[in-house]
């Protein structure tokens, strides 16, 4: 429970929704079995519970290994300064800390939705912060993604985990990359965590604004969000050096 609470469990109402719809099931067939096709009731219960128990492990565990994978293969030692949008728990934040030791500065915004994410407020990232012994080298604040009170080029390393899908319209999605982008430093990077349907619309706005270095990657279970129709991918850019005087 305690590393539930740390982290967060993302859209807490779907896995409850699964589990509890897995177990009504079982339990309507435990009281009438006695009908053809009872089988096939039990599968689908079993498989609305399995689908739950993947997306918590997903929520809590997957995408942390996901992100040390990135850390690992994307993000040699230098002096960051790191921008999370989304920052929710501050997981990335504390991760990137942890892992890399040449972190100048770091800032977390949110708008704080429980719906996104459970326990999901600023005070308590920042009690996670606190707790961490990382207060002087993190920052939380609230912010919108669409709308950034930030100056230009202000990070060299802008990351994003399982936010951007919850922007709706696709037209505010667009704004608040565009924002991104406006805020990483010529030769920056961005990365972007997510889940949906959504990747080839990052690609082809990272490479209308010019990103270079463009590439993506799907993961597996470690990524599923109930199964594999929902997987978890990144989209990685870098922000190109202007060269002209």
């Amino acid at each position: 429970m305690k590393k539930l609470r740390e982290s967060g469990l993302d859209a807490p109402l779907v896995p409850t929704l699964y589990i509890l719809t897995g177990l009504i099931v079982l339990s309507f067939v435990a009281m009438f079995h006695q009908y053809n096709g009872y089988l096939w009731t039990i599968l689908y219960g079993v498989l609305m519970i399995i689908g739950g128990i993947i997306f918590i492990n997903t929520s809590i565990i997957g995408k942390k290994k996901i992100w040390a994978s990135i850390i690992e293969e994307e993000l040699p030692e230098s002096a960051y300064h790191v921008l999370d949008l989304g920052t929710g728990h501050a997981n990335v934040l504390l991760q990137l800390a942890h892992k890399l030791s040449r972190i100048k500065k770091s800032m977390g915004i949110d708008i704080w939705h429980s719906a996104d994410q459970s326990d999901n407020s600023a005070e308590n990232t920042l009690k996670i912060v606190q707790a961490s012994g990382l207060s002087e080298q993190i920052t939380i604040k609230t912010a919108d993604m669409c709308e950034l009170s930030i100056s230009d080029e202000s990070y060299n390393l802008v990351v994003s985990s399982l936010a951007f899908h919850n922007i709706k319209p696709s037209s505010n999605r667009k704004n608040a990359l565009l924002e991104a982008l406006r805020v990483l430093e010529a030769g920056g990077k961005i990365i972007i965590v997510d889940t949906g349907h959504n990747k080839r619309e990052y690609m082809n706005i990272l490479r209308t604004a010019g990103m270079e270095n463009i590439k993506s990657k799907t993961y597996g279970i470690n990524g599923w969000w109930t199964g594999p129709w929902m997987p978890t991918y990144s989209v990685i850019a870098s922000k190109k050096i202007n060269t002209t005087k």
